[in-house]
């Protein structure tokens, strides 16, 4: 999926969870599994027009309105700088379904002394 798809389904879920409609709800309304939102909503797969009509109606809002949102926030988000770091951990956690801490997992790393060319040669 593209960054803006992927990052489109972020706000998306940041909108759900702000006004507290839960995958359940979305999936009722489509008359879906929640396993068909949870993909939507978690990036695996592509939002479209009737997950937003979804949550537009589920939330007291318009499509129309909900999606001029959502495309605005995802711009926002789109425009921020991000480390390359950040970037990196991102796409891993995506892959492995778990939260990184970049500082702690550097903090703890064997090879950190070997690849600063400082290890011990005996």
């Amino acid at each position: 999926m593209s960054a803006f798809a992927l990052a489109f389904a972020t706000e998306y879920k940041k909108y759900m969870k702000a006004h507290k409609v839960r995958q359940r709800q979305i999936a009722e309304y489509l008359g879906f599994t929640e396993a068909y939102v949870s993909e939507r909503v978690n990036g695996k797969r592509a939002i479209d027009t009737n997950d937003v009509d979804a949550l537009a109606a589920l939330s007291g809002t318009t499509g129309r309105s909900l999606m001029i949102e959502l495309a605005r926030l995802t711009k926002e988000t789109l425009r921020q700088p991000v480390s390359e770091t950040a970037s990196v951990a991102s796409q891993l956690e995506k892959v492995i379904g778990k939260k990184i801490q970049v500082e702690k997992a550097a903090y703890r790393d064997e090879n950190k002394q070997a690849e600063s060319g400082r290890e011990n040669m005996d």
